[in-house]
């Protein structure tokens, strides 16, 4: 017994170790926040509660979507021109004054402010952490770290789900103005113990031109064509992946389940990301970027497009165990591809850009697919995230050919620095 708990530690130990120290300072603020995430997951209810009817509250939590939409690219450029601790504590600060006020709130257009605001500056702070991290891991251990942090904000997301439930029974208070709590220690300790990791002044530096177009930089990051290409394929998976929301709730009530079903299939998700994510990073390695990340798109395809076949919960469930092996893969390597290709001085704004995706997919998947659903049913919304997942999956393939022959990242021609 003893021996098998030295292996157990041993191998864990080489899965998280080799880490630097301001890795840990920010891995652990990221799941203290995590672990009081209650505002966004419980929007709905505390809006319902405040007397709003469907209608205005699905049109006022659409605030939020419209806030992380806008939240990447500005965060993005915070991040490269004014600095990654700035603009996580900006962020951070401002995000914790929004949970705190939105429960004193009943106007609905009050509320609807605040929560935009809360969009902005709660997912604002995501480029600047990618950007650090890529700032201060070596190239060779970035999927790992952000695989680790992926699994933080999951576990602290998926604990913060069952005690909101339980604290929301007492009022709105106490729940969002502990979310404001963590998220102000976490700023605390960016504030005392992470230093500043932008690139020095002229490293690959992009000058600022005039408006907000330019000062948020999406026109020089789109001309990386390599990039670009890269990021029609996440829109393309975000377009299936994100339907496990909003499709598949719909779907699981057709078959005649319960809305408990439906958050045991959710469970089954969190309970497979924290028991394997801590422990993919070897078996990744072994994979090229490229290839890990087609083997996601495969595995995302086959357990969304078998949502198709089920009727029980257990296989709603085991489908949903598929594609989760899938997520685990794909979240953390897309984001250290980013990493690799972006430069230096632009880290922030391509992280940026690739939250935009998935923020604009996740949108745009909330429309298209229960409107597929309604006009074509399931199986056919079902089988289309299967041939995406697929499609997907090839274009990984030539996606990888095209990063062999890419030379090292560099600011692309042409930069914005027209008035």
């Amino acid at each position: 017994m003893r021996g098998m708990s030295t292996r157990l530690g041993r191998s864990f130990a080489s899965h998280v170790g080799g880490l630097p120290r301001l890795f840990w300072w920010l891995w652990s603020g990221a799941l203290l926040s995590a672990l009081a995430t209650f505002v966004f997951p419980f929007l709905a209810l505390f809006l319902t509660a405040r007397g709003m009817s469907p209608s205005t509250t699905g049109l006022v939590a659409s605030f939020f979507a419209g806030g992380m939409i806008f939240a990447g690219p500005l965060g993005g450029a915070l991040a490269d021109r004014i600095g990654r601790k700035p603009t996580m504590l900006i962020g951070l600060f401002t995000a914790a004054v929004c949970a705190a006020v939105l429960a004193l709130l009943t106007s609905p257009v009050a509320i609807a402010a605040v929560v935009f605001a809360f969009g902005v500056s709660s997912q604002a702070t995501s480029p600047a952490i990618m950007a650090m991290l890529a700032d201060i891991i070596p190239e060779e251990s970035r999927a790992r770290a952000f695989g680790l942090v992926y699994w933080a904000n999951n576990v602290g997301t998926g604990v913060s789900l069952v005690a909101g439930g339980v604290l929301a029974q007492k009022g709105w208070a106490l729940p969002f103005c502990l979310d404001a709590a963590t998220t102000l220690i976490f700023a605390f300790v960016v504030l005392v113990r992470v230093p500043e990791t932008r690139p020095p002044p002229g490293v690959q530096d992009v000058k600022a031109g005039r408006g907000f177009a330019n000062f948020v930089g999406l026109s020089t990051v789109l001309r990386d064509r390599i990039f670009v290409a890269f990021l029609v394929l996440v829109v393309a998976f975000a377009l299936a992946f994100w339907q496990f929301q909003v499709a598949l709730p719909i779907t699981m009530t057709l078959a005649g389940l319960q809305p408990s079903a439906f958050g045991a299939v959710l469970a089954v998700n969190a309970f497979v990301i924290a028991l394997v994510q801590p422990w993919s990073s070897k078996p990744l390695s072994r994979f090229s970027e490229a290839q890990a990340l087609s083997l996601a798109s495969v595995l995302v395809g086959a357990g969304l497009g078998a949502y198709a076949f089920c009727r029980t919960s257990l296989q709603f469930a085991f489908a949903t165990a598929v594609w989760s092996f899938g997520e685990i893969a794909f979240m953390p390597v897309a984001a250290a591809v980013t990493a690799h290709l972006a430069p230096p001085a632009l880290r922030g704004r391509y992280s940026g850009a690739l939250g935009l995706s998935f923020g604009a997919s996740g949108f745009v998947a909330t429309i298209l697919g229960p409107a597929l659903l309604q006009r074509s049913g399931p199986s056919a919304l079902w089988f289309s995230c299967l041939a995406l997942g697929l499609a997907v999956a090839a274009g990984e393939v030539l996606f990888g050919r095209m990063m062999a022959r890419r030379p090292t990242a560099t600011v692309p021609a042409a930069d914005e620095a027209t008035p």
